[in-house]
């Protein structure tokens, strides 16, 4: 009696200690979190699983992880499981995080629903600091991580104290040795440090340690924009890479056997390498220097050129100043627009073209190019001096106040050749023939003395002479009715052929001394054909036809005498064509302009007429 009592009481002992365990274990085993691996390369991601065999909704606190790491993707799983009649549930929340610094890194404890997980410690390489970088480990730290990392990045900086609004290069250099999927290289600017990625990239093979590298070169373009210390995070790589840890399917595995494809049966794992944090020491501007332009600069070369170089033009030619400006460790941007920085002297005309910008590299330094063509049109002749032009800056490399000068130019302007022409045959006419209705007296001059000599000849040699003349004359004005013919008939045909097949081959050059209507049908054909510089050659004739004693310079005289802005707009686009050597639609103007005087009277006169160019800003 008394052992089966205490068979019983046995029995009940160990019964109470099963259940106990049994129930421990399921509490203990309620919430568990686990890794795919402990130990990872710079830019390796880590999945963590979180699993709770308690039903509900709620969502474990992932907050802590915010410290150590970032999530990249996030899943949820639902499993529900009935055995003998007992119902299970199960869910599992899966993390991929890319771990925010090197070294040893913890997994913090996590809690859900009440329970808590157990802290997990991973061991991360750092990315090493390969040539010019900046490793948190030492130089003999980073190549030990360079000898084992498969992927790692370097950054290299051409100054680390450069001037405020300065230009700073920043190299960054991507080594691989594996195949990456879906690659961006990220490094995003601040209020405090403007970033702008400067050219193309430049990919290059290289050995290091034994393995062969794939090195991606990138270059940016920083200018602080204040002074002191500007601290910026380093550039950030995401791409996917082949996972090789990945599971794969057992009937792949037995048909490919140890056939391993990038990408292919093992999938892919998110990649996220931060480079090395950026740290510059800006200056601030010289106290000598605290007001007015700021251009620092390692060199600057101030250079200009003309089109045409000796500086001579006629009255309504343009004549093209061209400046470039060029400075070292200076962004393009930056340079100042010199367009303005010349006064115009009374009678001459400035029109700034659009500035052309470039940002070069130049052994490893920011070179920044601003070139720029200025139009100058003279509406009088005459000699017109240019100022010097001078330019302030900043010898970084010296610590001093330099100043950029181009000298005094000189230009010659001359009236244009059309004018002259006229003017000379008008002088023509007055010295050697007889105006009309003026008498035989008033336009022969005083007898010379041997024409009594003259007189006193024969009278059968003068009889011969005069039948010579005689048909000499006869000859010359046969010769002038057979032109006269020719002219009457090629004007008679000249409207019929302007629709030909070929306008451009009808676009004649413009006498000088040409009539209104030569001129005005040269200046239509010329539209017709779209040649600019015939146009506009024949647009002034037909103008020096029409007002012979006051005649307009120039288009830019030409566009204030007509005073009406649609043909204001025309003469730009065509004067600018000219300056350009650009294509030309005349369509428009021909059109529009169909007779000078008219268009002239047909609007009252301003007291101030618009400029076919807008002076440019003092």
């Amino acid at each position: 009696m008394k052992l089966g009592q205490r068979l019983a009481r046995s029995l009940r002992a160990c019964g109470f200690v099963i259940t106990a365990a049994l129930w421990c274990g399921t509490t203990w085993a309620a919430f568990t979190a686990s890794v795919d691996r402990t130990q990872l390369a710079a830019g390796e991601s880590v999945q963590l699983t979180l699993q709770s065999d308690r039903s509900g909704s709620s969502d474990p606190d992932l907050a802590p992880l915010a410290k150590n790491f970032e999530i990249l993707s996030r899943s949820t799983s639902n499993s529900l499981q009935i055995v003998n009649g007992s119902m299970s549930s199960q869910r599992q929340v899966t993390l991929v995080l890319a771990p925010r610094r090197s070294g040893l890194v913890e997994v913090p404890r996590l809690t859900w629903d009440g329970e808590s997980s157990a802290a997990i410690d991973l061991n991360i390489a750092a990315n090493g600091a390969g040539p010019g970088g900046t490793g948190s480990s030492g130089a003999a730290a980073g190549a030990s991580a360079n000898a084992a990392a498969h992927v790692f990045l370097t950054t290299s900086l051409d100054a680390l104290q450069p001037y405020v609004q300065s230009a700073v290069s920043l190299k960054v250099q991507l080594y691989s040795d594996k195949k990456l999927f879906q690659a961006s290289l990220d490094l995003p600017g601040t209020a405090d440090l403007l970033v702008r990625r400067l050219g193309e990239d430049t990919t290059t093979q290289e050995t290091r340690n034994g393995r062969a590298y794939q090195v991606i070169t990138r270059h940016y373009l920083l200018v602080p924009q204040r002074s002191g210390e500007i601290v910026l995070d380093g550039p950030v790589l995401n791409a996917q890479v082949a996972d090789v840890n990945g599971r794969v399917d057992p009937f792949l595995e037995k048909l490919f056997g140890q056939l391993q494809i990038e990408g292919g049966l093992g999938g892919t794992r998110p990649l996220r390498l931060r480079g090395d944090a950026l740290k510059l020491v800006a200056q601030p501007r010289p106290p000598s220097l605290r007001s007015g332009d700021w251009l620092p600069a390692q060199q600057l070369t101030l250079e200009e050129a003309w089109h045409p170089a000796d500086r001579t033009i006629e009255v309504g030619q343009p004549l093209t100043r061209q400046l470039r400006l060029a400075a070292v460790g200076q962004s393009a941007s930056q340079l100042p627009d010199l367009s303005a920085a010349t006064p115009m002297p009374p009678g001459l005309k400035a029109h700034a073209e659009e500035a052309r910008l470039s940002d070069q590299l130049q052994d490893g330094h920011v070179v920044g190019q601003r070139e720029q063509d200025i139009v100058l049109l003279a509406d009088q002749p005459g000699r017109y001096v240019l100022p010097e032009l001078r330019l302030d800056w900043w010898d970084v490399v010296s610590n001093q106040r330099r100043e950029a000068v181009l000298p005094a130019v000189t230009l010659d302007v001359v009236a244009a050749a059309h004018s002259a022409s006229t003017a000379a045959s008008a002088g023509a006419v007055t010295e050697g023939q007889a105006l009309p209705g003026a008498s035989p007296s008033a336009s022969s001059a005083a007898p010379e003395p041997n024409a009594q000599a003259a007189a006193s000849e024969p009278s059968g040699a003068s009889a011969n002479g005069r039948v010579d003349w005689a048909w000499v004359s006869l000859a010359l004005a046969l010769l002038w009715l057979v032109t006269l013919g020719a002219w009457a008939w090629t004007h008679r045909r000249r409207p019929a052929d302007g629709n030909g097949s070929n306008p451009a081959a009808q676009a004649l050059p413009v006498p000088a001394a040409a009539s209104a209507s030569e001129a005005r049908l040269a200046f239509q054909q010329a539209c017709r054909a779209h040649t600019a510089r015939p146009a506009r050659d024949a647009l002034i004739a037909w103008a020096h036809a029409t007002w012979p004693n006051d005649a307009p310079t120039g288009l830019n005289a030409l566009a204030r005498r007509l005073d009406q802005p649609a043909l204001t707009d025309s003469l730009r686009e065509l004067d600018r064509a000219c300056i350009d050597n650009a294509p030309w639609n005349g369509d428009t103007l021909g059109r529009t302009l169909t007779a000078l005087a008219a268009s002239a009277a047909s609007r009252p006169s301003a007291t101030e007429l618009p400029n076919l160019y807008s002076d440019p800003p003092r």
